[in-house]
């Protein structure tokens, strides 16, 4: 008697997941087109009995599915750079037909708790339907453990957790440190830096950091020297103590060129600067990155590196349609390339 053809089987001879293979049998959202055609032509092959001969239409199905997006609570109030991150995920889940659910949750969770990570996360929605979760930010490694024991598939985004084995889609950030770094350097001949950042803010920040050391490595040449001021950056005096930190300086001392971690910690450094009566690109440079759109409208117009913000969060919902699709298959860690922006202060 032949082997009764089951999903599980369909999904272990294609490399598949059973769900991957349920939502294509059954017209359902979540998987490709592709994905959805080689399923039912195997299927047929196979002799597996479809509810119907005609291929089901591949509708959304709104109801019962959805994509959770955890964003740390920081970064809701931002509308420069991960607002446009979040429009990105947003419009990648609406190519799909995904309904999405968006938790702005703290970065700490009860270290004891008798509730499920589901109810701790998310008590009021239905576990059975979510696809997935998408995290936005730096969250904590406890935090991120949680998460994970939910058992749904996981994408870190704008943030890396080498301890636990998830999908991660990130800037490279290290890149763009170097190219900003190396214009300075080589192009408008800077011989001294100073770096303004936060490394406790985000790991995006310490990377960028490290990007500009390496350019300073590399280009700089026995000359060129570069500080590297600490500032916190949640902190709103922080613009006040590195006004104060920069009055103490000699001449002699002060920089040919800034370079902020981000747009916004350039953009108020700059104001700054002038209100202190230097001027800017004349007496020093000053640069940012990320390439928000505040900062093609300063005076001057600020230099930055552009990082794809839309595309981030649209590359996130791929890769956790990959996951979903290919489960069994090794974790990647994408990093979309940057750009430099030249413009007027530097």
């Amino acid at each position: 008697m032949p082997r009764k053809v089951s999903i599980q089987t369909i999904a272990d001879q294609l490399g598949l997941s059973k769900y991957a293979v349920s939502r294509a049998l059954s017209g359902k959202s979540g998987v490709s087109q592709a994905t959805r055609e080689r399923v039912l032509e195997f299927a047929k092959t196979l002799g597996y009995g479809l509810p119907s001969q005609k291929a089901p239409s591949p509708a959304p199905d709104a109801a019962s599915s959805f994509v959770l997006i955890c964003m740390n609570p920081s970064n809701r109030v931002d509308p420069f750079y991960w607002q446009r991150v979040l429009e990105g995920i947003i419009s990648g889940c609406s190519e799909r037909g995904w309904p999405h659910v968006i938790v702005s949750q703290p970065v700490s969770f009860p270290a004891v708790s008798d509730l499920s990570p589901q109810e701790i996360i998310a008590p009021h929605l239905d576990w059975n339907s979510c696809l997935g979760l998408i995290v936005m930010g730096a969250y904590p490694y406890a935090a991120l453990q949680l998460m994970a024991r939910t058992g749904k598939p996981l994408v870190l985004l704008d943030h890396n957790e080498p301890l636990l084995d998830f999908d991660s889609v990130n800037h490279a950030n290290i890149e763009a440190g170097i190219l900003i770094a190396h214009y300075l350097l080589v192009a408008q001949k800077c011989r001294s830096l100073i770096f303004l950042g936060d490394d406790g803010r985000s790991a995006s920040f310490a990377e960028r950091r490290i990007g500009v050391r390496t350019a300073l490595e590399r280009y700089g040449g026995s000359e060129a020297k570069l500080q590297e001021w600490e500032l916190a950056y949640e902190d709103k005096d922080w613009l006040t103590a590195t006004a104060e930190r920069f009055a103490q300086l000699a001449p002699e001392q002060r920089p040919d060129a800034w370079i902020c971690a981000n747009d916004d910690i350039a953009m108020q450094w700059m104001q700054q600067l002038q209100r202190m009566g230097v001027a800017v690109p004349e007496q020093t440079r000053v640069s940012g990155i990320d390439n928000v759109e505040a900062a093609a409208h300063t005076s001057p117009r600020l230099t930055t590196v552009n990082l794809s913000k839309e595309a981030l969060g649209s590359r996130a919902i791929e890769a956790l349609w990959r996951r979903i699709e290919r489960p069994g298959t090794p974790m990647e860690r994408l990093h979309l390339s940057a750009t430099l922006i030249p413009r007027d202060s530097a």
